[in-house]
């Protein structure tokens, strides 16, 4: 089943709900729960569901439908699909017991091209096909995928390109690439004595960015505008942040009232992610959507036989005259719905 633990706290009135937006739960492959992991700019969506057996499967939904992803290998995790149908992602070969970086297109599984040694951990896959992610030594995660010092953040021009690796900050023993943006910058953390959030230049070139404490962040997307948006530490939890194109960050979560959020995607005056309030507290976070520093919570779905109580946005596009939001909404017991919010 597709589970997350969920605590069963009292929720109150902090942060008011967005209006004007219709929530839709996606269907699953014949089970029960299901995730929406990332969404493409017109629409595509991709996550995990789980089938009539009681297995979880990679899923692409087309207009709300699914279709499960024929990956040969197990523990299959979809990370990212573009506009093109790409599909990126992991899974765990048992005959060799490594684990493989994927892309998917058209009905087609295909590995990502590495060097014999070497692990792809792909987590984001732009319009134009280029694939940041991270390079690990196959000894090292042979067990399955993790970030830590070992890996190296890279990029591949393409899904048939051999990977580039990214120049690492002074002092980082380690990095990992999450986003691309539309020409090339790849945004991620860096690892040394802290995580450093990261942006590399087309070309590599790393440039460490701020955080509100001085101390660890991530960048985990870069908007339709090409502005790094991610999580940085503060005194009493994590807030969603938002980096200019002069590296200055600007504080989004403090809207959110609560001690952890974070913001994973946008558009032009919208981003969408995660985030607490004094009654939600961390152990129930919420979908939220920032309009400009406002935040609004996105209601968790429900039909006939689900209760949302709970849940998290990872990505948002603009289709047409609405603003649609990808997530997941989540019970009292942990079972996730994949879940759309088409905002007018």
């Amino acid at each position: 089943m597709v589970m997350v633990p969920v605590a069963a706290t009292a929720a109150g009135p902090d942060l008011p709900p967005a209006t004007n937006c219709t929530v839709r739960l996606f269907p699953a492959l014949g089970g029960r729960g299901s995730n929406a992991i990332a969404s493409s700019s017109n629409g595509l969506v991709v996550g995990i569901a789980d089938t009539a057996a009681g297995d979880a499967a990679p899923v692409l939904w087309r207009g709300g439908q699914p279709t499960q992803l024929a990956i040969p290998l197990q523990a299959v995790a979809p990370a990212s699909v573009n506009a093109a149908g790409v599909v990126v992602g992991t899974g765990y070969d048992a005959t060799n017991e490594v684990l493989v970086g994927w892309w998917w297109q058209d009905g087609q599984y295909h590995p990502l091209p590495v060097k014999p040694g070497d692990v792809a951990i792909p987590s984001a896959v732009s319009d134009s096909g280029i694939v940041a992610g991270a390079l690990v030594a196959d000894e090292e995660h042979s067990d399955g995928p993790g970030a830590d010092e070992d890996e190296r953040a890279a990029v591949w021009p393409s899904v048939t390109t051999a990977p580039r690796e990214l120049t690492l900050p002074s002092g980082a023993r380690g990095a990992h690439a999450f986003a691309v943006g539309a020409d090339g910058t790849a945004g991620g953390v860096a690892l040394g004595d802290d995580a450093t959030p990261v942006l590399w230049a087309p070309d590599g070139t790393p440039k460490a960015l701020p955080t509100l404490s001085g101390k660890g962040g991530v960048v985990l997307g870069i908007d339709s505008a090409g502005q790094a948006l991610g999580q940085s530490s503060v005194a009493d939890g994590t807030h969603a942040v938002a980096w200019a194109a002069t590296g200055a960050v600007t504080d989004v979560g403090t809207a959110a009232a609560g001690p952890t959020s974070n913001a994973t995607s946008g558009i032009a005056g919208v981003t969408v992610g995660a985030g607490s309030s004094p009654s939600f507290r961390g152990s129930r976070p919420q979908a939220v959507m920032w309009i400009g520093k406002s935040a609004r919570i996105l209601p968790p779905g429900s039909d006939a036989q689900f209760t949302g109580v709970s849940g998290s946005a990872s990505s948002v596009s603009r289709q047409g005259a609405n603003t649609v939001v990808i997530g997941f909404s989540a019970a009292d017991n942990g079972l996730r719905r994949a879940t759309e919010w088409s905002c007018k």
